[in-house]
């Protein structure tokens, strides 16, 4: 009688076996917390009028679509987290008149607050309009999408807690619905 099983049949291709990896590490109490603390943040301020020519950049730059004419603010004092603190993200939005950021997803939050411009955005099916000083926030895993009705350029702040999602190296992205990315080295979509 045979013994091989079938779970042995559908067992996936071993390229190695890994015994130990050199990145692992023990530490003591006394070693791991001085490793722990980070540098704390120094205050920081982000200029608009250093902003705004930045951003008629990216509004007339014709090889960028609606959804990636964006500014990220960035304290370097984050490090490798990029944000305007360690979990907290803040880009401004563009798009010019009659554009539409098409129907998107991720696992982070999304805090958004009208500068600029009237429009209407939809999340998860409801349409929210919008214009100047109005504020909605989008779930995470929510689809939304945004249209600019108005006739000058919207500009809109986005607060995400992205960098927390991408430093626990689960940050989740679908664009367009239905083409799903896990944001982490050698996995993330190509930039255009």
């Amino acid at each position: 009688m045979d013994t091989h099983t079938k779970a042995e049949d559908a067992a996936p291709e071993v390229t190695s076996v890994v015994d130990r990896t050199e990145w692992a590490k023990f530490m003591t109490d006394d070693e791991y917390y001085p490793f722990l603390v980070k540098n704390n943040l120094r205050p920081a301020i982000w200029r608009w009028e250093d902003l705004q020519p930045r951003l008629e950049e990216v509004l007339h730059d014709p090889l960028r679509r609606a959804d990636r004419r964006f500014i990220a603010l960035v304290n370097s004092d984050t490090g490798e987290a990029g944000g305007v603190f360690p979990a907290i993200f803040l880009g401004i939005q563009i798009f010019q008149p009659g554009e539409h950021i098409v129907a998107h997803r991720h696992n982070s939050y999304a805090l958004y607050h009208i500068i600029q411009g009237e429009g209407y955005s939809v999340l998860d099916g409801q349409r929210f309009d919008w214009k100047r000083g109005d504020t909605f926030g989008c779930p995470p895993m929510a689809s939304h999408e945004h249209i600019n009705t108005g006739s000058e350029p919207a500009i809109q702040y986005v607060i995400q807690d992205m960098p927390a999602r991408a430093m626990e190296r689960n940050l989740i992205w679908e664009e367009p619905i239905g083409r799903t990315f896990h944001m982490v080295e050698g996995k993330m979509p190509q930039q255009d």
